[in-house]
């Protein structure tokens, strides 16, 4: 990225920051089907890279854990905030970086990569180069990506409710997963964010299978809790969903059974309401 670009990117996940661990909506039960994940793959590691880390909803628990764990972001607030909850660790390092590029490490560093949410969609036009470069310093790789099907949907709702009309950027969504705000004349108006990659799961497969991985798993995530949404905004108000939702996420039985459903019921689905809904887990040969 240019360096203009590059500090506006920095502004829009400092501004993040102030709500990253509030969870709305779905958000908790995605972060915890992931972290379900996680847990499932941890064998055999040492060293872990947390890429677009946030506030370290992953990184610290895993460095608690006694893994040695690398915690990147690129936003200052961000790590500022991760920084606040990691006292007293000592195998955790904090690193201000640009996931587009990780010269700063080895080929085949860390036994595990992790590279959620916006780090990769939210790059736009350089989303493959980061896949790339993930699956180039590790020898495992857990990500998740923003899904098109989704997308088509907030970009329609972004639209209508902004501009009161389609805008032109919502087709290009659903045909290439591509926004770009300046290709469009009024794209201000329509949304804060810059740049966007959506992916469909045949195409985040055909991406890592480029890259040399074995690709493990490439899903939805969260598809379940997303059309529960539907009925319970039907019944409650927006106070009562917040409650409910997150009380329910919670549950064991649920987590099992939303599991479940993205694994053998709706694989290709439209993922999570909120957070990035396509989730892949790939491996060296």
């Amino acid at each position: 990225m240019n360096k203009n670009k590059l500090t506006e990117y920095e502004k829009f996940w400092d501004e993040m920051s102030k709500t990253e661990e509030v969870d709305y909506d779905d958000e908790m039960i995605n972060r915890l089907l992931r972290l379900k994940a996680i847990q499932s793959h941890l064998s055999g590691v040492h060293k872990i890279l947390d890429v677009g880390a946030a506030t370290g909803v992953y990184s610290i628990p895993l460095a608690r854990m006694g893994f040695d764990v690398v915690h990147l972001d690129l936003s200052d607030e961000m790590i500022k905030a991760a920084k606040d909850k990691a006292i007293g660790l000592t195998n955790i390092q904090f690193i201000k970086h640009d996931a587009c590029c990780l010269d700063v490490f080895e080929n085949n560093e860390f036994d595990l990569v992790l590279c959620f949410d916006g780090a990769i969609s939210f790059s736009g036009s350089k989303a493959e180069d980061v896949i790339a470069e993930i699956c180039r310093v590790g020898k495992k790789v857990m990500l998740s990506v923003s899904s098109k099907s989704c997308m088509t949907v907030t970009w329609l709702n972004y639209s209508l409710s902004k501009l009161h009309y389609i805008h032109p950027s919502v087709k290009d969504i659903m045909e290439t997963g591509c926004f770009n705000k300046e290709n469009y004349d009024n794209a201000e108006e329509l949304t804060s964010i810059a740049e966007l990659k959506a992916y469909d799961i045949d195409e985040l497969r055909d991406v890592l299978n480029k890259n040399g991985m074995n690709v493990l798993e490439c899903r939805s995530i969260g598809s379940l809790t997303h059309l529960y949404l539907l009925h319970l905004y039907r019944q409650n108000s927006a106070q009562e969903v917040h409650k409910k939702i997150n009380e329910i996420s919670m549950d064991k039985k649920f987590l099992e059974i939303c599991d479940y459903y993205d694994k053998y019921v709706m694989p290709n689905g439209m993922g999570s309401f909120r957070r990035a809904g396509i989730f892949a887990i790939a491996e060296k040969p």
